[in-house]
């Protein structure tokens, strides 16, 4: 029943997020349970593994979980380099229908994405659907050094030539 709760959750909104139509009182009243049992009742790691764990696992030869590249299909990540057998469904795809079919709710299912942005919010969506979901700590460059993107340099550029203010 509660595995159904949060499904109509995360369906409820999706749909809200994808019309771009605000949710009814009784919608967002669901939608805060769900989302405060789920986040008061997170583990101390909180479903993270560190990349050693990742490759722990892989020379393990077991075959008891699942490693997801969630990076956008599109940038071409996952074809310059992915971890040792994992499959690529995009951040914004895995709560499609034919991309959760192929999901296995037996075994544990690790994903990343680049950074460890976009991992964290697939990891929220499979775990509230009821999948044993673990996201890779800080993402593929916890893996594999790779020169920043362009975005990221961009991003971080304020960081580096101006003086922010923070208090203390």
């Amino acid at each position: 029943m509660k595995n159904i709760i949060m499904l109509v959750v995360v369906a409820i909104v999706s749909i809200g997020a994808i019309t771009a139509q605000a949710l009814t009182t009784e919608e967002i009243a669901v939608v805060a349970k769900v989302s405060n049992d789920y986040l008061s009742t997170l583990p101390a790691k909180e479903y993270h593994v560190m990349a050693s764990e990742v490759l722990e696992r892989i020379n393990s030869g077991k075959k008891d979980f699942i490693l997801i590249d969630v990076r956008m299909p599109r940038d071409k990540t996952y074809d310059q380099g992915h971890l040792p057998g994992a499959i690529s469904v995009g951040f914004k795809d895995i709560a499609k229908p034919e991309n959760l079919a192929k999901l296995p709710k037996g075994k544990d299912i690790i994903v990343y994405c680049a950074t460890g942005h976009e991992e964290n919010k697939v990891l929220t969506v499979l775990r509230m659907l009821g999948y044993n979901a673990y996201a890779m700590k800080w993402g593929y460059m916890s893996w594999k050094t790779a020169m920043p993107s362009g975005l990221t340099l961009k991003a971080i550029e304020g960081s580096i030539s101006n003086s922010y203010p923070i208090e203390k």
